[in-house]
């Protein structure tokens, strides 16, 4: 049935429909990018310094420190898993109540983006890196990282090495009470409080083929100067 244009007009638009629909093109329009930087970055190794708010291009690349976790199958991931590939990975936890589940569903909508090129598909990987073991076990990680793409990977390890790891990089995690928001220092121990929160880093790493940290990118996206760059 096709609707008069005035009817249509005058028909109040539901807020939640406004809200979704808000949220849709914003997820979209951080995909695109996204998929942009990682587009020129593996066009154009090494990559120049970019003039973007929140991206940091290391040239040269930076090698990663030494790390030693497990995967979601409960297999070794050491730094040589990460060659002969492009890799984006996130820190989180799976009880993360908001930046998380999005940033995992963004990427499952990246991976099945057209604009990426062959090469940078095909060779391609997500991985989620959590920084509560005491919660995120491997059986927990499997079902959420798989929930939103069965190829994803999960990864954790021992407090200690993940904190060693996190404190390599530069990008520290706690644990806060979420009722007072106290922070709780020690992260090598399991928090006396079940309920408790991370406080964990919040951007994107990108990966090269060698292994090596090439850009980092932080919240907010500014895709009107992304464009201009590739």
């Amino acid at each position: 049935m096709i609707t008069d244009a005035a009817e249509y007009r005058s028909t109040p638009v539901p807020h939640r429909t406004r809200r979704r629909a808000l949220i849709a093109i914003l997820a979209i329009v951080v995909l695109e990018l996204i998929a942009g930087i990682w587009i020129f970055l593996a066009r154009n190794p090494p990559a120049p310094q970019i003039d973007l708010p929140g991206l940091t291009v290391f040239s040269p690349p930076e090698r990663l420190p030494k790390f030693d976790l497990v995967d979601h199958h409960g297999q070794p991931f050491a730094n040589d898993r990460l060659r002969g590939h492009w890799t984006l990975a996130a820190f989180g936890y799976t009880s993360c109540p908001d930046f998380c589940p999005t940033t995992l569903a963004e990427m499952a909508r990246l991976f099945k983006q057209p604009a990426l090129s062959p090469e940078v598909a095909q060779a391609a990987r997500f991985v989620f890196i959590s920084v509560d073991p005491f919660r995120d076990t491997t059986e927990q990680l499997a079902a959420y990282v798989t929930y939103f793409n069965p190829d994803f990977l999960g990864l954790t390890g021992e407090p200690d090495r993940l904190q060693r790891l996190n404190h390599e990089l530069d990008i520290p995690y706690g644990y806060a009470d979420p009722e007072t928001g106290e922070p709780i220092r020690d992260v090598l121990h399991k928090p006396v409080l079940d309920a408790y929160v991370v406080d964990h880093y919040s951007g994107l790493l990108f990966i090269d083929p060698q292994g090596r940290l090439v850009a980092t990118l932080l919240p907010p996206f500014d895709l009107a100067r992304t464009l201009r760059i590739y």
